[in-house]
């Protein structure tokens, strides 16, 4: 295999690898705080159908 068609190769992998991992890291520390609100809320009311049933 030729050398040069190898780094090619590689160095697109490894861009392709950090932009992913870049754009993973960035909507994570965006968006969890957001989640994790939604989260909350989800169980609050699935604490209050609860009450609701049992009452």
């Amino acid at each position: 295999m030729n050398t040069d068609v190898f780094i090619l190769f590689f160095n697109s992998f490894l861009t392709t690898v950090l932009s992913v991992a870049a754009v993973v890291w960035i909507l994570r520390k965006q968006y969890l705080p957001v989640i994790k609100q939604l989260e909350q809320e989800e169980q609050e009311d699935m604490s209050d159908e609860k009450h609701h049933e049992h009452s």
